[in-house]
């Protein structure tokens, strides 16, 4: 049995998922509101108590600090291509408002959308 994964991304490829048939829920993460913050910290300390890999495919370094300090994680750039695995949890960090060609240096929580994903088969 492989090991389940919590997976930040920066976007959600659909071509990652490798079925014909499948669903995706996606829920918007306020972190305007403290529970937001806690939905984000239950869904990191559940994958910790399970021993889930932890793993990034976020490049942005400054987006990836600040997620390192708010959830006391170790998160390294990484330019790979997500693959889906049945199991997988995903949350997806993306900035608000992207400039195209320039890289922000400096990011908070107020400029980021997070959002929960989680995909499975559908059978028919």
């Amino acid at each position: 049995m492989q090991r389940s994964r919590l997976v930040f991304l920066n976007s959600l490829p659909l071509n990652a998922v490798n079925l014909s048939l499948f669903f995706v829920e996606v829920r918007r993460i306020d972190t305007s509101k403290p529970m937001g913050i806690e939905l984000l910290r239950y869904t990191i300390n559940k994958a910790r108590s399970v021993n889930a890999e932890i793993i990034s495919f976020i490049r942005h370094e400054s987006t990836l600090n600040l997620i390192n300090q708010l959830f006391n994680l170790q998160l390294t750039a990484n330019p790979g291509l997500y693959q889906w695995r049945k199991g997988d949890e995903i949350i997806v960090v993306s900035l608000k408002k992207p400039v195209r060609g320039q890289e922000t240096q400096e990011v908070s929580l107020e400029d980021l959308e997070i959002y929960y994903v989680y995909i499975d088969e559908v059978c028919l």
